[in-house]
């Protein structure tokens, strides 16, 4: 059952999952005392779900400086997350999955209507992807699942929330990480 999206000021919703790398399940209240950025991921293809880790892993020493954690969860296979979306990527946050997507619908976010197909910017974004060359869409069980981004203050009050509109309009590292500064 799908809920709603959190609202800023109020308690985040429950997290725990288990760690991609066998590690044990984590809860997002083992970091009370700490902003947070969780990161809803989409399928282990999605180019747009790539770039928005590839900026965050280059901004970590600002995520750092501010002593923040950073949580991406995925919904697919360990191994299909490790070599599509995150190859060649040495990811210094937790990666937790959510193979039901359970957590996705508790944090508001479900399955993209048709809304999400028709808007101008995806198709924008898609030829932008093919003319760097990266690589393209392939057919995944949940290709419309919705993510999101989501800063957790250090008393566990959301600070800010985006549920994606489209595959690609995610919330930029520049806004998050200032919403985390004053978190």
């Amino acid at each position: 059952m799908l809920g709603s999206t959190p609202k800023v000021g109020e308690a985040a919703p429950p997290l725990e999952l288990p760690a991609a790398d066998g590690s044990g399940r984590r809860a997002l209240s083992d970091f009370r005392g700490r902003p947070v950025l969780v990161s809803f991921l989409g399928p282990a293809h999605c180019p747009f779900c790539r770039a928005h880790v590839i900026r965050t892993i280059q901004r970590r020493d600002e995520f750092a400086r501010l002593d923040a954690e950073v949580i991406m969860i995925g919904y697919e296979d360990p191994q299909d997350m490790t070599a599509m979306m995150l190859r060649n990527l040495d990811l210094p946050y937790l990666l937790l999955i959510d193979p039901s997507r359970d957590t996705h619908r508790r944090w508001g976010m479900g399955e993209a209507t048709w809304r999400a197909w028709v808007r101008p910017g995806l198709y924008l974004a898609a030829v932008t992807s093919l003319l760097r060359r990266e690589e393209q869409f392939k057919a995944q069980p949940t290709p419309s699942q919705m993510t999101g981004d989501f800063v957790v203050r250090r008393d566990g009050r959301v600070a800010f929330a985006k549920v994606l509109k489209s595959f690609h309009d995610r919330a930029s590292v520049s806004t998050l990480l200032s919403v985390i500064a004053s978190a």
